[in-house]
């Protein structure tokens, strides 16, 4: 038996400035999302790792007797004692939730000896020499995608089954309760420099996204979203995307991830008709430099430009990926950014910013120093996008750079709050159900 422990997802600590930050954000997004998207199925905040489920999938279909669960699970299954551990325990791990993974490998290993730990994840394929360096509880680092990662657990060689992507089924509550994520394919033709996707192997995972399959299990109008780097990879891909997303017949509310200066108008149009209602574009900055600086290649001249594309040929919800904290940044450079995305707010060129901290992420072979990065600690339960900086740079320390994300959370609040032709927090209608649970359930005050 084979339990694969899903330790992705987890309560975040934050501070009582954020909290109000989001809290705010949370409350504008219920509103905004309701009017230009209309009532979906109540968002979940339960998650799932879709890679640890193809890898369950690989085993159950090679008849190795395999369970998936969340780590909160293994953590209840420990403290009773009620089950006997199996031969195998492999955990899928992110960054911040690796020294959990070794925390509980640790206490595993005292009760059960002959149990065999693994750990894998994004993470352990960007780090897996490092990890296993510090963590040496583990008895091996699974890195590898799809079938060579399964094979790695099994400690076999296994068939390749292709009949079906990933089984639902194992789960261990039913698809309705989680937040639904999927993808079409795993890889990224681009290489900016604050982001690992591009270094990630290229596969297909299924043109759909399995919505053919999930028609089955979950109520219409539920919100599923796409988070390929790239949907379908290349334009061409995209429309073949669309094209079999129309034809599964589904009434679903998508969502994906999207290049900027990879849509068309024909394609905006084709993304809307497959059933698409919001594209989430990167911006990261409105200072060109500082996007020069960090090689992305999209030209901030050019992005109003194509949002007013999307508008033109479509009703599509329109949210932008912000980072705070790139190598470069200044408090100049970060008020031109939030003067471009108060423009955007009220042009109604953007529907709604997302903002996050950057984070360097530990990876063999990136010289950070050479960035202009010095890491302040190597404690990786703090490399999380809403803790107080785990870097400085040369233009800004720690707590500058803290103290500019949550001034830049809450000028974009205000932006956005003026757009949406509110006075104040208050006068916002509050949606029960809708994104308010999210700080309940996913972050803690510290």
């Amino acid at each position: 038996m084979i339990w694969l422990v899903d330790y992705t997802h987890y309560v975040q600590d934050i501070d009582p400035g954020l909290v109000q930050c989001k809290t705010d954000y949370f409350r504008i997004k219920s509103w905004k999302r309701y009017q230009v998207i209309g009532p979906t199925s109540p968002p979940r905040s339960r998650v799932y790792a879709l890679g640890l489920l193809r890898i369950a999938t690989i085993l159950d279909r090679n008849h190795i007797p395999v369970r998936y669960m969340h780590y909160y699970m293994l953590r209840e299954i420990l403290q009773s004692g009620r089950e006997e551990l199996p031969e195998t325990i492999a955990f899928s791990c992110v960054c911040p939730t690796v020294p959990g993974c070794a925390e509980m490998a640790g206490e595993i290993r005292k009760v059960s000896p002959g149990t065999r730990l693994i750990l894998g994840g994004v993470h352990v394929n960007l780090n897996a020499e490092e990890t296993a360096r510090r963590y040496p509880v583990f008895d091996l680092m699974a890195v590898g995608y799809e079938k060579e990662a399964a094979e790695k657990i099994a400690g076999a060689p296994l068939e390749d089954v292709r009949e079906i992507y990933a089984d639902f089924g194992l789960l261990p509550f039913p698809l309705s309760s989680y937040a639904v994520n999927t993808f079409t394919g795993a890889g990224c033709p681009f290489q900016c420099s604050y982001c690992a996707d591009g270094f990630a192997p290229r596969f297909r995972a299924s043109w759909d996204g399995q919505l053919g399959m999930m028609k089955q299990l979950l109520p219409e109008r539920t919100l599923i979203h796409f988070f390929d780097s790239v949907l379908g990879y290349s334009r061409e891909g995209m429309h073949r995307v669309c094209e079999v997303v129309r034809e599964t017949g589904h009434n679903f509310i998508l969502s994906c991830d999207m290049r900027a200066d990879m849509l068309t108008p024909g394609l905006v149009r084709d993304l809307r008709k497959a059933g698409f209602a919001e594209l989430r574009l990167g911006v990261e900055s409105g200072d060109q430099s500082l996007l020069d600086r960090n090689k992305r290649t999209l030209a901030v001249d050019r992005f109003a430009g194509i949002m007013r594309m999307i508008r033109d040929n479509s009703d599509i919800y329109i949210t932008l990926y912000s980072i705070t904290g790139l190598p470069g940044t200044t408090a100049h450079s970060q008020q031109i950014t939030l003067e471009y995305f108060d423009l955007l707010l009220q042009e109604h060129l953007a529907d709604e910013i997302k903002n996050t901290l950057y984070v360097p992420y530990p990876m063999k072979g990136i010289d950070y120093a050479a960035r202009g990065i010095r890491i302040l600690t190597d404690d990786w339960s703090k490399y999380d996008r809403q803790s107080f900086p785990v870097f400085e740079t040369k233009e800004m320390n720690a707590a500058e750079l803290w103290e500019l994300y949550l001034h830049t959370a809450r000028e974009i609040n205000k932006s956005w709050l003026k757009g949406c032709g509110f006075a104040d927090y208050d006068s916002i209608p509050v949606l029960e159900g809708y994104y308010t649970e999210y700080i309940k359930e996913n972050y803690q005050v510290t």
